[in-house]
């Protein structure tokens, strides 16, 4: 729905585009529509958790403009179940093409912001903001996830109540879930930097949903938080890799504890299933990786899986651990560094010459085929220098644990 507040004075003979511009990550705001508890009567009987994007440059451009209007608000309703959206677009004032001058090879327009959201949103988005309202009171008692409940737990708030929770899998070869992703897949790109569509005709792709529960008179309402996109790849010469491609809690609900549950539920499943050898990452970026040493490490800790190590560790050893936990070669190392480095004595001068080789040694590894075309001091250089960065990392990553 398009809503122009005022007319479109007359055109100036000459255009300041930028009055006509506007950050498309500050004027976008994504929101969560769902009944008040006990209040399906009401005239105004909704709760709406408004957040903007982190990103926008997948949808609007790189440069995360839109031009053309001014005073714009792009509101992009969902239900907060079954994410049916409803978009509502308000300015005060539109451009209007002016006549091309010698120096201008075409008309400068407007952008069509219903057109660039339409390729983006489902087919079945709601264009009635009543019909939308409707929509929200359906799902409020109606909707319920899709696929297998895998896990449940709860929170305790500052005032004493518990909130409950779920997660469910699913996959592409349910037809709903196909549906549902086309719902889903708009908050990839505002939420998950570098990312693009999975393709939702691969029966592949393993879907796990974070919903919050809620008790409404002897039934349930289901409010969603996050979800994750998995993949399993042949891994010779018979297992599966089991490949995690995209990971999202929505803004409202990070720091939460949200994203280590759906995590942790993810790998449980994973190394109860004999045919998984490993479970990976694509490309995370810092706040996911940051989430997974985390556990990770706590999980490792649990199982005294690193209990009397000492640098240097077997390469021997870190195979077997890379095995029995079913984690990346590499993140098995992090884990290891991390908690060698917890129980390293730095006074201790020989113990800590011993730890930095064995780290030192990981990172030659890894970047072989860079390190090779440079000099030997400044290969040793550039190894000491990296190695202090992870160093300080590792620190920091330690305290939070």
């Amino acid at each position: 729905m398009e809503v122009e507040v005022a007319p479109h004075p007359a055109a100036a003979k000459v255009v300041d585009f930028e009055d006509w511009a506007c950050n498309s990550n500050e004027c976008t705001e994504i929101s969560l529509v769902h009944l008040q508890r006990g209040d399906n009567d009401s005239k105004q009987p909704i709760i709406s958790t408004g957040f903007n994007p982190d990103f926008t440059y997948s949808v609007f451009g790189a440069a995360e403009t839109i031009f053309g209007y001014k005073n714009l608000s792009i509101k992009i309703k969902y239900t907060s179940g079954s994410l049916k959206p409803y978009v509502e677009i308000n300015y005060t004032d539109k451009y209007k093409a002016q006549t091309p001058s010698s120096s201008t090879k075409a008309e400068v327009e407007a952008d069509d912001i219903n057109a660039i959201l339409g390729e983006l949103l489902p087919k079945e988005r709601i264009d009635n903001y009543h019909q939308f309202i409707d929509a929200v009171k359906r799902d409020y008692t109606t909707f319920r996830p899709l696929g297998d409940k895998v896990q449940e737990y709860t929170k305790e708030n500052n005032d004493g109540s518990i909130d409950h929770f779920e997660i469910y899998k699913c996959s592409f070869a349910d037809k709903d879930m196909r549906r549902y992703y086309s719902r889903i897949k708009l908050f990839v790109l505002l939420f998950v930097e570098g990312s693009s569509f999975i393709d939702d005709e691969d029966d592949n792709w393993e879907i796990y949903t974070t919903y919050k529960r809620e008790d409404v008179n002897n039934t349930y309402a289901y409010h969603f938080i996050g979800y994750c996109a998995a993949y399993p790849f042949w891994c010779w010469p018979e297992n599966i890799r089991m490949r995690i491609s995209q990971f999202l809690i929505l803004s409202p609900f990070k720091k939460q504890g949200h994203g280590s549950k759906l995590y942790q539920t993810i790998y449980q499943l994973v190394r109860a299933k004999q045919d998984i050898c490993e479970m990976a990452v694509e490309d995370p970026n810092d706040e996911f990786s940051d989430m997974r040493d985390k556990n990770d490490l706590r999980f490792f800790l649990k199982c005294d899986a690193f209990k009397g190590l000492k640098a240097p560790v077997p390469e021997n050893k870190i195979n077997e651990l890379h095995a029995k936990y079913k984690l990346t070669n590499r993140q098995t190392q992090r884990a290891l560094e991390m908690y060698l480095l917890s129980k390293l004595n730095k006074l201790n001068h020989v113990e800590y010459k011993t730890y930095r080789l064995q780290v030192k040694k990981r990172l030659y590894l890894v970047n072989y085929d860079v390190l090779q075309e440079i000099e030997e001091e400044e290969r040793k250089e550039k190894l000491e220098q990296t190695y202090l960065s992870i160093e300080e990392d590792y620190h920091r990553l330690l305290e939070l644990v």
